[in-house]
């Protein structure tokens, strides 16, 4: 097989290799096949055998290698020696060229130093050269000749491989280069490579052009603080300072601004990275927005189910004297004078009025009924570590440290966002439950009949046993004026039952509480659950 017909990158690398030998004055001998070389290649084969034992014995403590592992060791370099010297007999072989190229990349000698495999090879010279010393002592002049073409062949063995390792090595650090921005393009954050000097920005992936609006060339030369509104520039550069100073630094007050002005909330992880010889800053932006969104929603829920249960109430209070009155008007209508008709046209309008209210308390008591929301399929360990996410600034200042045991539960029936509001409220109110810092234990089983079940376990003040029977009452707080408004834990009772679940409460004062939620598994049924 011809070298260009094998690899034109392979040809081209034989040819620097010669070229430089030419050049140094170290191709001394012709490349085709010879006496000479088939009678140093049948000394070398002879030899191989005691120059592999010598060598594993010399190499082997120096390269840390155990000596259970020799065996194999001496294998793989007698095959390796075997065909070199193959080679040496007939330089056309260009698949040992290849071979050197696969051996340098994956094999033994890609494990270690470059001076390490300099090392060896020159150990394994010494002892080839030895034997053929010995074998030729009585002829001075062949002796002579075989050493001079050893050493050219040994000088060039050692120039591919090294060529090869070099290959090798710049292959690798571009395929890790190449993962790393896959990695980055492909993560949910917008990432920005950060020059260590000046802050300008030197690279950032995708998502961060999308939710900026820049594309990848405007937004190089860009500093990190020109990202920001013009009121938080000196906070933008604080951070990168103290990332400089301290190797990290994190921010969740600041906020990006896009080409068109819009002001996105983000979270900042700014670190420094290293590699190779580069030092940056790299900043993570986590786009809080979610989060905001999701914090007003269940403001708003909790609003909603305020207004609901008083809607509910006023509604039950009226009902019952309404029905007396429309009573009393038809016994009016019945006995009222018919030669009257001011009266007769009195009560019609009282009757025809009090249909209306009768139509306002219907539509009251329709309005606190719980919306029917789309019954789906949710995978509750996936929900419960994004939500985790989200809140993980707001437990990390509140000084709670959070535990998963989250266990192979499959899928929930139930509705995502609803449930999304149940985790939201139930960590808020652990954390609130811990006013100076604590514990909280997230996990997830299966209960009884498959069913799924979630634990929420805090370190706090506990509940009161007199209080237990309450806690998921409407408008029950153990908080002070002012500071609930005791519907919190009345909206994930509501949201859980609605969902055919069950919840559960134990607590002991000053040691913690256990929220304890289980729901149905498996996939929705073909008939929608009512409210």
């Amino acid at each position: 097989m011809s070298a260009d017909g094998h690899d034109e990158a392979l040809a081209e690398h034989l040819r620097r290799i010669e070229r430089y030998m030419r050049g140094c004055t170290l191709l001394r001998f012709p490349r085709a096949r010879s006496a000479l070389r088939d009678e140093l290649a049948r000394v070398l084969d002879e030899t191989l055998p005691e120059v592999v034992a010598g060598w594993v014995q010399h190499i082997g403590p120096a390269f840390g290698i155990a000596p259970a592992q020799w065996p194999n060791l001496s294998h793989d370099i007698e095959l390796a020696l075997q065909r070199w010297v193959r080679h040496i007999a007939d330089p056309g072989d260009c698949d040992t060229y290849v071979y050197l190229r696969s051996h340098a990349r994956r094999g033994f000698i890609s494990k270690f130093p470059a001076s390490r495999f300099l090392a060896g090879q020159i150990t394994a010279f010494q002892l080839m050269g030895n034997a053929i010393r010995r074998r030729y002592a009585d002829d001075e002049p062949r002796r002579a000749e075989l050493l001079a073409l050893f050493a050219q062949e040994f000088e060039e063995r050692v120039l591919h491989i090294t060529d090869f390792f070099v290959e090798a090595r710049e292959e690798q650090l571009r395929e890790q280069e190449a993962t790393y921005r896959r990695s980055i393009d492909s993560a949910p954050a917008a990432i920005f490579k950060i020059d260590w000097d000046t802050g300008a920005v030197l690279s950032a992936n995708f998502v961060a052009e999308q939710s900026l609006e820049f594309a990848s060339d405007e937004l190089r030369g860009m500093t990190t603080w020109d990202l920001h509104p013009p009121a938080e520039r000196s906070a933008a550069i604080a951070l990168w300072e103290e990332t400089r100073s301290k190797g990290n630094a994190n921010r969740d007050d600041l906020h990006h601004r896009t080409r068109r002005g819009t002001v996105i909330p983000i979270f900042i992880n700014s670190g420094v990275i290293e590699y190779g010889e580069q030092r940056f800053i790299q900043q993570i932006c986590v786009d809080m927005s979610d989060r905001q969104h999701l914090e007003d929603q269940l403001i708003q829920s909790e609003k909603m189910a305020a207004i609901g249960q008083l809607a509910a109430g006023i509604a039950h209070e009226i009902r019952n004297p309404l029905a007396i009155i429309m009573n009393a008007l038809y016994d009016l209508a019945e006995i009222v004078d018919g030669n009257n008709p001011e009266v007769r046209e009195d009560l019609r309008i009282a009757k025809e009025e009090m249909d209306r209210v009768q139509t306002i308390i219907n539509s009251l008591l329709e309005f606190s009924r719980d919306s029917r929301a789309e019954i789906e399929t949710v995978d509750i360990n996936d929900l419960l570590r994004k939500t985790l996410l989200l809140m993980n600034k707001y437990l990390q200042n509140s000084d709670v440290r959070v535990l998963t045991e989250l266990a192979d539960i499959g899928p929930c029936t139930a509705n995502q966002n609803a449930l999304r509001q149940i985790f939201l409220n139930l960590i808020t109110n652990a954390v609130q439950a811990m006013p100076h810092g604590g514990e909280l234990v997230v996990r997830t089983s299966l209960g009884p009949d498959s069913r799924v079940r979630l634990e929420f376990s805090d370190t706090g003040i506990g509940i009161p046993p007199h209080q237990l029977n309450d806690i998921f009452n409407p408008f029950f707080t153990t908080k002070s004026p002012g500071q609930g408004t005791g519907l919190g834990l009345s909206v994930v009772h509501s949201v859980v039952r609605r969902y055919h679940g069950d919840i559960q409460v134990r607590s002991t004062p000053n040691v913690g509480t256990t929220f304890t939620i289980e729901l149905p598994s498996g996939r929705p049924a073909d008939e929608a659950i009512l409210p």
